[in-house]
């Protein structure tokens, strides 16, 4: 096995079971390592420190993955780290028909570069590193001999993978494409299409911040922001909103979102759906003088990578701030970061600046992040990415 030896300060790091290196922290490699090949890494003195996936092309140069040095990185542990991982979800080892979860989240379980979801007896999965794509057999093999899905769809397809040097792929490797599936969050159903939709097909980590807002929707007026198919208004409408006006520039998630009302007998007369920029819906709502008493804003990730960090500042502030002009008084602001680079503690001066130039007395009623299935390692501060906060504005 080819070695890789780090610097003092990249040593540190990893003794600390951080499983990132960066390429300025190898110090010198004992060969030339094929891209998503496993190597052994050790610090200057040759001590070891972990086993990791070498990528030649990415700026994390290793992803490691195993600190144990009596360890093989062999079938038998990609299959065990597997099972590990899934039955910390479902601890009986077997899907559920219409539960939705997810079942590995990439480094927090030890298997950097790999998603895998559930939805019922299908899954989706995502390959984003040379690592896991080296071992990609393994993984849909071992899927199939030890949970039987009815299907397993792959959906590579961020751009995160062509700095791995790979290229997107979508594709069945077992079973056919169903069209639809139903899946369910305590009584509200949804209906997704894996192949078509956004990453493997529905966010699961708002599953429990979902119920968590629903609290506040019992006979209030409620804007679901970024609504996508519309998974908090959902909820809130099941849990007794007056209204919900739904907002999205997405006309074919607005379409699915349509379905999923149908499908949970909703009334018409308690719905209203908006297709446009949620930053300009928000001014034409104030120019209209429309208000509400619950706002959520679930919007994408603004700030992917630090270089457009400021970019998102000001698209943060700028959704806020509106949207607590737009909330009736004493009224509940429901928003979310999903931007690595941006720290709950950034996030919140955001809003305490966009409460500033607002003119509202903010309170902070509850903290939110991903659901447990989403786990956050504490060597690992990167994987704690999902920040929520549910706000009352004065």
């Amino acid at each position: 096995m080819i070695k890789v030896h780090l610097k003092p300060k990249a040593a540190v790091q990893a003794r600390h079971f951080h499983p990132w290196v960066f390429s300025q922290g190898i110090a010198q490699m004992s060969g030339e390592p094929q891209s998503g090949e496993t190597v052994q890494v050790l610090d200057e003195s040759g001590q070891f420190l972990a086993y990791a996936h070498f990528s030649p092309q990415s700026k994390i140069a290793l992803r490691l993955v195993s600190w144990d040095e009596s360890d093989s990185i062999d079938r038998q542990w990609y299959e065990h780290q597997m099972d590990r991982a899934i039955h910390l979800r479902f601890p009986d080892g077997k899907l559920q028909p219409h539960v939705a979860r997810r079942l590995i989240f990439s480094e927090s379980d030890q298997l950097p570069g790999f998603i895998l979801d559930a939805f019922g007896n299908y899954l989706v999965m995502q390959i984003l590193s040379a690592g896991m794509e080296r071992v990609l057999d393994i993984l849909v093999q071992h899927l199939l001999a030890q949970y039987q899905p009815a299907g397993i769809l792959e959906r590579s397809d961020l751009e995160v993978r062509k700095l791995e040097g790979l290229d997107p792929r979508v594709m069945w490797h077992h079973g056919t494409d169903p069209g639809q599936i139903m899946i369910q969050e305590g009584e509200t159903r949804f209906m997704l299409q894996p192949d078509e939709s956004q990453k493997t097909g529905f966010y699961l980590d708002q599953a429990q911040n979902r119920h968590a807002v629903a609290r506040y929707c019992q006979d209030k007026s409620v804007l679901d922001a970024f609504c996508y198919t519309g998974g908090f208004g959902l909820h809130a409408l099941n849990a007794q909103a007056t209204s919900v006006r739904f907002l999205d520039t997405s006309q074919p998630a607005l379409e699915m979102l349509k379905q999923n009302l149908a499908l949970n007998d909703i009334d018409e007369s308690r719905v209203a759906i908006d297709e446009g920029d949620v930053f300009q819906a928000l001014r034409t709502y104030r120019d209209a003088a429309r208000s509400f008493d619950v706002i959520i804003l679930d919007p994408p990730k603004f700030a992917p990578t630090r270089a457009t960090l400021k970019h998102a500042e000001r698209a943060y502030k700028d959704i806020n701030l509106w949207a607590m002009k737009l909330v009736n008084r004493d009224g509940i602001l429901v928003t979310f970061s999903c931007s690595g680079s941006l720290s709950r503690e950034h996030f919140q001066r955001i809003l305490h600046y966009a409460a500033l130039d607002a003119g509202r007395d903010v309170q902070i009623l509850e903290q939110l992040g991903q659901a447990p299935d989403h786990p956050i390692r504490l060597a690992f501060p990167e994987s704690r990415y999902l920040k929520g906060f549910i706000l009352r504005v004065r």
